[in-house]
């Protein structure tokens, strides 16, 4: 096998709207196209460095469910960004709940920051500690 990188990444969205409104006004994805499959629509995401983000809406119909971080399964997206403390006051002054403030991780060499999407999905911004 040769695994060349991330194409997409897909999240269920529970409240659509907000879920384009996060990803597109908070934190800057540009939109895409919306295609119609029927009984879903899928709207795509430019996420830096060439993966797309892609946000399932079935108009209602999809279930909600509670997913703590330490179950098994998923457990959050991590993007790379530049002054992990900055954008916490950003995501802060837009409402976003964070789960983890801003924190020096030594051993693993970063810092980090978690925050929930609308969807109730651990999204992680993190930066290399300087040496």
């Amino acid at each position: 096998m040769k695994i060349t990188g991330v194409e997409h990444i897909s999240i269920n969205t529970v409240d659509f709207e907000k879920s384009r409104d996060f990803y597109a006004q908070v934190l800057g994805f540009r939109q895409l196209q919306t295609v119609d499959c029927g009984e879903f629509d899928i709207t795509y995401f430019a996420i830096p460095g060439g993966t797309r983000l892609e946000l399932f809406d079935y108009h209602g119909n999809n279930p909600s469910v509670d997913h703590p971080e330490n179950a098994s399964g998923l457990r959050h997206l991590a993007f790379a960004v530049e002054d992990v403390t900055a954008h916490e006051r950003l995501l802060r002054e837009a409402g976003v709940e964070i789960t983890l403030p801003t924190t020096d991780l030594p051993n693993l060499g970063v810092r980090v920051l978690l925050f929930l999407d609308p969807n109730g999905v651990t999204l992680e911004f993190c930066e290399p500690l300087n040496p």
